[in-house]
């Protein structure tokens, strides 16, 4: 079993609230923290359909069984590094793993962290969360790094979300994601996730 969990959200937005403003043409303050919360909104949808961080925050992968390959896949891309990898007890007490034991692949998509050569897994004791890698992932500490299109999407949810408050449904019909979005994120999506 695999749990993947959220340990420290991005500091900043990869889009601002001026730009949003800007976007949206909105030239009065009365709805800044409605347009601040839809920006962070937006950023974690589109962060969920892409399977992506886009600033960097940190992530615990948690694993109950040693795996059966010689590398782990980090599920949140582009992985920037892992920080710790540590072994649970039944007393919930934990040690690090040392890192001569392994090392991170942060080019691939997605990153993998590996076994190096003559180190083996080891035996996890706990049943659940026997062994959690800890990382960050992101483009960056701030939105300089985070592709355009992926602001964009952002900045067109938030837009059209604060266009359209209230209407989840329209008609008979659930009110849908407008599909510009998905096709600027398309390109960044990734498909693949787990532990290998």
């Amino acid at each position: 079993m695999i749990s993947h969990s959220l340990i420290t959200p991005p500091l900043v937005e990869p889009v601002t609230l001026v730009e949003a403003k800007a976007h949206a043409r909105v030239s009065h303050d009365d709805d800044d923290a409605l347009l601040t919360g839809l920006l962070r909104a937006a950023r974690q949808w589109c962060e969920h359909y892409t399977r992506r961080a886009f600033i960097a925050q940190s992530w615990a992968l948690s694993l109950s069984a040693s795996p059966s390959k010689r590398f782990v896949e980090l599920p949140r891309a582009p992985a920037l590094g892992v920080t710790s990898v540590y072994l649970y007890d039944e007393e919930d007490a934990a040690s690090l793993w040392d890192a001569t034991n392994y090392y991170v692949d942060v080019g691939g998509d997605p990153a993998r962290l590996a076994l190096r050569e003559g180190a083996v897994w080891p035996t996890l004791i706990r049943e659940v969360g026997g062994m959690v890698i800890e990382y960050t992932a992101g483009y960056g500490a701030d939105g300089g790094a985070v592709p355009d299109g992926i602001k964009l999407a952002i900045l067109q949810l938030a837009t059209h979300w604060y266009e359209h408050r209230g209407e989840a449904i329209t008609g008979e019909a659930i009110a849908k994601t407008p599909l510009t979005i998905e096709a600027l994120l398309a390109p960044y999506r990734s498909l693949r996730l787990g532990c290998a």
